[in-house]
């Protein structure tokens, strides 16, 4: 899985490089739901949004200022809408359309393995129909190392940005106060180099030429949208531990 990952914090040079548009209605609203989050408390927050507990911290994260991204966090992602590539802000773990509480945190719901798509609940529900694209400069992960566990990241040896295949999902509160869109990175076997480092996954790095392709699901058969997911994008990992 991708404990975590670093994207880019310039929304228009990712924007240049994507040939997408930053979409200022969906950031305008993730900023007023910030707000209305500070407005209601933490009581109100948690009965609207299906928490255990009062949060003791925003629900609403956007990733940090040297572009760290963990599960929670709102991330910039790519969607194709209204016949052009659009980024929007999206929580880095899915919340389904149609559940009443929050998913525990011990449930990963941040990565969808390949090779689930079709058979798990959350992801079937929404693969081959909400598709999106994630730019992103490197991933995170803890490995077992001489009975050690460390952080360690792995970067593409050819590009300074790499992206990943996901799937997202549409969340609704019952009182009508929140909604939110939360999308899962697509995982698959690693190549060698990243399997030597201790770790068993990694981001599904598709072809660039498949990127609309992919970003447009209802044009998809489930054979196509496969062979897209395991035509990766040429490349070779560095690995180093994180300082």
């Amino acid at each position: 899985m991708c404990f975590s990952v670093q994207a880019d914090t310039d929304l228009k040079k990712v924007a240049k490089r994507f040939g997408a548009v930053v979409s200022k209605p969906a950031f305008s609203h993730f900023k007023s739901l910030q707000k209305k989050e500070l407005k209601l408390g933490p009581t109100a927050v948690k009965k609207a949004l299906g928490l255990t507990r009062a949060p003791s911290k925003s629900k609403f994260p956007y990733m940090e200022d040297d572009g760290r991204i963990y599960p929670g966090t709102f991330a910039p992602v790519i969607v194709y809408h209204e016949q052009q590539r659009k980024i929007v802000p999206m929580r880095y773990r899915v919340r389904p359309k149609d559940s009443l509480f929050e998913i525990p945190s011990k449930f990963n719901v941040f990565n969808a393995r390949l090779d689930s798509l079709t058979e798990r609940k959350t992801w079937k529900s929404v693969y081959l129909k909400n598709h999106c694209l994630f730019p992103f400069q490197r991933f995170y992960e803890w490995v077992e190392q001489n009975d050690q566990k460390k952080l360690v990241h792995f970067d593409p040896d050819n590009s300074k940005t790499m992206w990943a295949a996901g799937i997202y999902d549409l969340w609704k509160s019952s009182c009508g106060q929140f909604q939110f869109h939360s999308f899962a990175l697509i995982t698959d076997k690693p190549p060698l180099e990243v399997e030597r480092a201790s770790h068993d996954r990694c981001p599904t790095y598709i072809k660039e030429s498949y990127i609309d392709s992919w970003l447009q699901p209802k044009k998809l058969t489930q054979h196509r949208a496969m062979d897209i997911l395991t035509s990766k994008q040429k490349t070779r990992y560095n690995c180093s531990l994180a300082s």
